[in-house]
């Protein structure tokens, strides 16, 4: 058995482990698990017990029908799944399944079915939002402003939650993914300035001439001010919530940390940023990565010092302008080694 299927069957087993304690510790069962999901049930081995869910929102209705909190479903999602946890700042789902997770284990009389009612939270979410948004971005109103503005908003009773909630939320949308988002702009911001500074740089002098280093999705998410979320439509000119503001997935990610020369540490210290676990040297592809940085790291000690010196704090280094010029081109040229 290869150490990644020694990985999957360990932890298998801590996920049966813990779906079974908790049907003991409150007398939930599998099949009231799926009653309550949607999820078919199987007498010789209900889906989500015998291999682990993939999906966050499978993760999130197990949760929801043991009424377990938000810090439990995160837990799953990223040990588990290897998932990004649910973000209070993600307009486009994440605030109302926590909403609705935190409604769920507050309500325990009136039988409602969180978990199938996002749809319809989401809606009124979206709503919400449309309302005052464009006055919201151009105004800057305080949270206590938006307040008073969407409790005009005509909605249904059962929804005054959920619209109290996107309030108490929308000033923090204006900076969501800003740590991380201002970490890649400290690596994209070095880079071109020391390049700038050596004449014998002939190609990078802006992030559109990075091209070939990064691809035009990195180059497009890169674009944007870490400062707010992207909220104006490239096609229409017009500004919308609906706009996807940060890449979907964890691979694309990493890929794009190896393309501005980050190695384990940094990876990891993003990834954390950004919701997710870190780097699983117990995972095939990820363990063979980790190896490769860790040599290519141990071979190229300019690239640390130079992150250790602007990207650490570290006032002892001192490095020369040709020396920090060899270590950004290491950082540049460090994905393409690693795939040859």
């Amino acid at each position: 058995m290869s150490i990644e299927d020694t990985k999957s069957a360990y932890m298998l087993r801590n996920w049966k482990k813990t779906l079974d304690q908790l049907s003991e510790e409150t007398g939930i069962t599998l099949r009231e698990v799926c009653d309550y999901t949607g999820f078919a049930y199987n007498d010789n081995g209900v889906s989500f017990y015998v291999k682990l869910p993939r999906k966050r929102t499978a993760f999130i209705g197990i949760g929801m029908a043991f009424r377990q909190p938000v810090d439990v479903i995160n837990n799953w999602i990223m040990k588990f799944g290897g998932k990004r946890r649910l973000y209070a700042k993600d307009i486009s789902e994440d605030l109302v399944w926590i909403y609705l997770i935190n409604a769920n284990l507050r309500d325990t009389d009136s039988g409602i079915n969180y978990f199938r009612r996002y749809e319809d939270y989401q809606s009124v979410a979206f709503a919400v939002f449309s309302e005052r948004w464009d006055e919201i971005v151009r105004m800057q109103e305080s949270t206590a402003d938006v307040e008073i503005s969407l409790g005009q908003v005509e909605l249904g009773s059962e929804y005054d939650g959920i619209r109290d909630f996107v309030a108490q939320h929308m000033d923090a949308f204006k900076t969501a993914y800003r740590k991380p988002r201002a970490y890649l702009d400290m690596y994209v911001d070095k880079i071109i300035e020391v390049c700038r500074r050596n004449p014998d740089n002939k190609t990078v002098k802006s992030l559109n001439s990075m091209r070939g280093y990064l691809d035009d999705s990195m180059i497009n998410f890169l674009s944007g001010s870490s400062e707010t979320i992207n909220v104006v439509d490239r096609n229409t000119g017009r500004r919308t919530v609906r706009i996807k503001h940060v890449p979907k997935g964890r691979k694309k990610y990493i890929e794009l940390c190896l393309s501005l020369g980050m190695t384990t540490s940094d990876i990891n210290r993003y990834l954390e940023l950004m919701g997710y676990d870190e780097l699983n040297i117990m995972n095939k592809e990820e363990g063979a990565l980790i190896t490769a940085l860790t040599e290519w790291e141990s071979k190229h000690p300019l690239q640390r010092a130079f992150k250790n010196k602007y990207f650490g704090g570290d006032d002892t280094v001192h490095l020369s302008e040709e020396e920090e010029y060899i270590a950004v081109d290491e950082m540049l040229q460090m994905r393409s080694e690693l795939i040859e």
